[in-house]
């Protein structure tokens, strides 16, 4: 598994490159997705430039997901932490079709494997608004947790340790051949 190009699970994540920039900042300003995410304003192509050029990095992977010759959303581990060997986990779709398929699953799947077996993580932490219900049920069900004193914030942290992914990945990637 390599850093550029991660295929696996029946899925592809292909690492974002500036060719990328426009189609994603389309996908990210639209309102199906934006009203899930903590930042909900206007990005302009200089925003996403100058964010990009932040992110382009060792410490932050972001990848297009690729499903059946399409880029359907996009999926990250950033912000990763070498010291305490940990990084925040996010992923959107665009392709409303993957929503209620097993495409999500998969990608993470791959994700995660990278996070944990290639790049050594420990620990996976996730934001999530306290209103998108759909997004803490999936990442319940991946072996993420509420972090303490967490209930009432908005958004959420949850986070997901190293040991909890590979019990959830036992039960579930022979279904993802």
């Amino acid at each position: 598994m390599n850093k550029e190009r991660i295929e696996k699970y029946g899925i592809a994540l292909r690492r974002l490159q500036a060719e990328d920039l426009e189609m994603v900042r389309q996908w990210r300003n639209n309102p199906k997705i934006s009203q899930h995410m903590v930042y909900r304003q206007c990005i302009t192509e200089e925003m996403q430039i100058a964010w990009y050029n932040r992110i382009n990095n060792d410490h932050n992977f972001y990848f297009i997901i690729e499903w059946e010759s399409r880029s359907v959303g996009l999926i990250n581990i950033r912000d990763i932490n070498e010291a305490e060997k940990s990084g925040e986990a996010g992923v959107f779709f665009w392709d409303d079709a993957c929503l209620n398929s097993d495409v999500p699953f998969r990608a993470n799947l791959a994700l995660f494997d990278f996070a944990y077996v290639v790049l050594g993580l420990k620990l996976l932490r996730a934001q999530v608004l306290r209103s998108n219900i759909r997004a803490i049920r999936f990442n319940k069900y991946m072996g993420f947790r509420l972090q303490p004193g967490q209930e009432a914030e908005d958004p959420q942290f949850y986070h997901q340790k190293r040991e909890d992914f590979f019990v959830w990945r036992s039960k579930v990637a022979g279904l993802f051949v």
